[in-house]
């Protein structure tokens, strides 16, 4: 009876032993695991930081700490929760001014088992502003000066005036909002343009419009020029002329790119015999000068023309000179 109950507990121990011999081996690694996993550890994290409910007419200003760094104490189990953690700030109530808040455990959401061993900053700093719009000039930033042969008149901005929104004590300090550069020697004829508002540095300050509109009147530079003793010619006639006086003086004006190149010959100064027949006639001095150009003095405005029939003359002498030598040939017979 004895070998036989024997027998039963020797089946028993050894029926599957494989299997009972994972078993143990998996306990024995779960066992390790979950032991070393509770040791202590310390582990350093960096939590975001975070401000909520902060009333709409008010805004953080100054420069802005945006994370904490922490070193914690505890399981490493527990240690694997905590990097979706966040510092919160909440900032309801508050007024414009410079608030403190304190940075330690109460402001973690850490698990029961963890320790908080070093926090820092460990405290927060936060200038706070109210929000303030103010209208504000725009100055045109005008760059080099227009080509040589050309000013610039009137400049006007549309709008010239901007509204600025931001914290107060950064708005106070503004005096105009700038446009972007106007590159004055491109241009070379009245144009308008559509230019940027430079945007400010602060990043909290915003413009209700992003350009202006400028018109930029662009002219000729305007000079004069004296031409003296101009040869005069006369048109239109068949007849011998002769001219008293028979040069004239003429002051133009117009832009300097044209006045440069401009000559007056007799092609553009002259006297029109035409209708006029032999004699002694006034006659209006003829001057063209090509379009933009004014005559700013003319002397004289007239001259005296003789016209003398001289091919006439020439025809009776050429007529008597044959008879002449027909009698000529007369007498010798």
């Amino acid at each position: 009876m004895l070998k036989h109950g024997l027998h039963i507990v020797w089946r028993f121990l050894f029926r599957n032993l494989f299997m009972k011999g994972f078993s143990v081996v998996f306990a024995a690694g779960l066992w390790l695991m979950v032991n070393a996993g509770e040791r202590d550890t310390e582990k350093s994290l960096t939590f975001p930081l975070e401000w909520r409910n902060l009333p709409p007419h008010l805004v953080v200003t100054g420069s802005q700490v945006d994370s904490v760094d922490v070193q914690v104490l505890g399981p490493r189990t527990l240690l694997g929760l905590l990097d979706q953690q966040k510092v919160v700030l909440d900032l309801a109530g508050m007024r414009p001014g410079r608030s403190s808040f304190r940075i330690g455990s109460e402001r973690l959401s850490l698990p029961r088992g963890v320790q908080l061993v070093r926090i820092s900053p460990s405290q927060i700093n936060l200038d706070i502003a109210r929000i303030e719009t103010r209208t504000l000039p725009v100055h045109l930033d005008v760059h080099d000066e227009p080509p040589p042969d050309y000013r610039v008149g009137e400049m006007e901005l549309v709008p010239d005036t901007v509204e600025v929104t931001g914290p107060a004590p950064a708005v106070a300090r503004l005096q105009f909002v700038l446009t972007e550069p106007l590159q004055l020697s491109r241009l070379t004829q009245s144009t308008t343009l559509d230019l940027d508002l430079i945007r400010p540095q602060d990043g909290l300050l915003s413009y209700n419009l992003q350009q202006v509109r400028v018109r930029v009147d662009v002219q000729d530079v305007i000079l004069s020029r004296a031409f003296q003793q101009i040869t005069l010619t006369v048109r239109n006639t068949d007849l011998a002329a002769s001219l008293d006086p028979a040069t004239v003086d003429v002051v133009v004006s117009g832009p300097r790119r044209v006045l440069e190149q401009l000559q007056l010959t007799e092609e553009e100064v002259f006297v029109d015999a035409a209708s006029h027949e032999s004699g002694t006639v006034p006659v209006a001095v003829t001057v063209l000068v090509p379009p933009g150009v004014d005559i700013v003095s003319q002397e004289p405005q007239e001259v005296s023309l003789t016209l003398i029939d001289i091919p006439a003359v020439q025809s009776d002498t050429e007529d008597r000179e044959p008879q002449a030598e027909s009698a000529g040939t007369a007498d010798g017979q």
